[in-house]
């Protein structure tokens, strides 16, 4: 093995925990230089470090975990990791900013200590209406009676819920619906008098602190996408946090990206921008959209609040697929397991729809509750990881299934790479028919920025792509990305493929005797920029 292993994986996918070695206990840094020299090249593996995984068990599909109070203390996080998570998320809806530092702090030292980089995601809560806390903590809304919705800063209580959106009550009209809770309560605007709204329960349940609010049919005018809250939040984040990626909420237009981007740049930072796509607008003017972003969340509890719940299954594959053809990480999230936040095992139907956004060929599915404040956080990731294995080796002999992922469809124009050309992601695509007739089993890439990577990714191959950088940025930026895992150099070796050769072979994954293709870039004289420009196939 490159790197001494740590944990263990049986073939039931439960972990093992072998001692440290005396160079790891009290806390003690490991030393480096003598567990990481392939070929006299410093090299950190942040794929499978410390964690001995078969091939067979390594998913393609990555999986993003909400963090929470039921995920923050140090030794949960670390089992979540070994569980399978790849990318973290702070949701600044809920809690100080102060705790998402200490949050921070902990999934760093921890994915130091394990070798294996987690990437961050900061998600910035927009202009969401969100319900004040209630007196208890809940208040019951029963069907056929009345309640009064208010603007103002005290909490709910005794027939009354309060939000600080102080446009609602100018706003609603009487008939308009108001949806509680990503619609799983409905209430009907039945008069407007001096202490706010009054409102016709007309669906009923138990509305809890900080729940949202939806108007599905009132016009708000022109909201910002960026609140005073989140330029603070934003501002916060890329000061202390550092994230990898910040992802918008209620993205409407492509400017709402544009000025996100603005404070970034304005930072001296490079975290990348994932969209959030949960309104009606949002879907008119997709295209634009996916020009200025860097990813997407296919976000289905308010899209399909605002949307209806019958179009978000169309809806989901018609942005996976034009995020594919774009080269756009793409993550589905929203209530995948949402019943394993308070029982041990998934529902059938969740199942399903885990399964379901693997073959769309989704780069990542999230978990919300289910991880941030969820009775069984571990086990939910464990099945989601279950779940995605399975539904790849489905993927990998159903011929049907692949035929969507098919590059011949994509218009290749939209994959233009730094030199404003497409030899990118045509050199992605040869990549794929080669490796399918040579019967490869990777691929591998060394890239500065990783977009090497997604374009072979682009293919939704079913085969692993190792990705060779010295860029940290770029290790967890691929972290999102369907199939690709990368590798960190230290310093780039004077002969790049025998040093990845050795790598890929001492890691496990790639034997003696198989096939390993090659996407690599060089460049002239007289070339500023270079991008993918040539496929070699070696047989280690």
């Amino acid at each position: 093995m490159l790197i001494t292993s740590d944990y263990s994986w049986n073939r039931n996918l439960t972990v093992t925990r072998k001692p440290l070695p005396k160079n790891q206990q009290n806390n003690e840094k490991p030393n480096k230089k003598k567990i990481n020299k392939t070929n006299n090249t410093l090299l950190v593996s942040t794929t499978m470090d410390r964690f001995t995984v078969p091939p067979n068990q390594l998913p393609l599909v990555k999986i993003v975990a909400t963090l929470g109070p039921a995920t923050s203390k140090p030794d949960v996080l670390e089992r979540l990791f070994v569980a399978g998570v790849n990318v973290v998320r702070y949701n600044f809806s809920h809690g100080e900013q102060h705790d998402k530092v200490n949050l921070n702090y902990s999934v760093r030292a921890i994915s130091q200590r394990l070798r294996r980089d987690v990437a961050t995601i900061v998600d910035l809560q927009g202009p969401k209406i969100r319900c004040n806390p209630f007196i208890g903590n809940s208040m019951p809304l029963i069907r056929g009676t009345s309640v009064t919705i208010r603007a103002a800063t005290e909490p709910g209580h005794d027939g009354v819920i309060c939000t600080k959106f102080k446009p609602i009550v100018d706003r609603c009209k009487i008939g308009d619906p108001i949806l509680l809770d990503d619609g799983l309560m409905r209430l009907e605007v039945t008069a407007k008098g001096p202490d706010g709204l009054v409102c016709k329960v007309i669906q009923g349940g138990v509305i809890k602190n900080h729940k949202g609010i939806n108007l599905p049919q009132t016009d708000l005018g022109e909201l910002p996408a960026l609140t005073p809250k989140d330029i603070d939040d934003a501002k916060f984040a890329l000061k202390c946090i550092e994230p990898d990626f910040i992802a918008l909420s209620f993205v409407r237009r492509p400017q709402d990206i544009l000025e996100l981007r603005q404070i970034i740049t304005e930072s001296g930072k490079h975290a990348k921008i994932i969209a959030k796509l949960e309104k009606p607008e949002a879907i008119d003017n997709l295209d634009d959209i996916l020009s200025v972003c860097d990813a997407v969340m296919v976000a289905r509890g308010d899209l399909g609040v605002e949307v209806g719940n019958d179009k978000v299954p169309e809806l989901q594959k018609l942005i996976i697929r034009k995020c594919i053809e774009r080269g756009i990480p793409v993550i589905t999230a929203t209530q995948m397991l949402e019943s394993m936040t308070n029982n041990p095992t998934c529902t059938r139907a969740e199942a399903s729809d885990v399964a379901n956004a693997v073959w769309d060929g989704t780069d990542a599915v999230m978990l919300s509750g289910e991880t941030a404040m969820g009775e069984f956080p571990i086990e939910t990731v464990s099945m989601m990881r279950k779940i995605i294995l399975q539904a790849e080796q489905f993927l990998a002999v159903d011929t049907y299934t692949k035929r969507g992922f098919d590059t011949r469809s994509f218009d290749a124009r939209l994959q233009k790479d730094i030199t404003g050309t497409t030899l990118g992601f045509s050199l992605g695509r040869a990549a794929c028919q080669i490796a399918a007739e040579v019967n490869a089993s990777a691929f591998a890439c060394v890239s500065d920025t990783g977009n090497s990577a997604i374009r072979v990714a682009s293919a939704r191959p079913m085969l692993p792509i190792f990705v060779f950088t010295n860029s940290i940025a770029t290790v967890r930026r691929v972290s999102l990305v369907r199939g690709c895992f990368p590798f960190l150099w230290q310093e780039t070796p004077a002969d790049e493929f025998d040093n990845m050769d050795n790598t890929l072979r001492a890691s496990g994954h790639v034997q003696t005797g198989q096939a390993v293709v090659y996407t690599t870039k060089s460049r002239t004289a007289e070339q500023t920029q270079a991008t993918t420009n040539s496929c070699t196939v070696r047989f280690l």
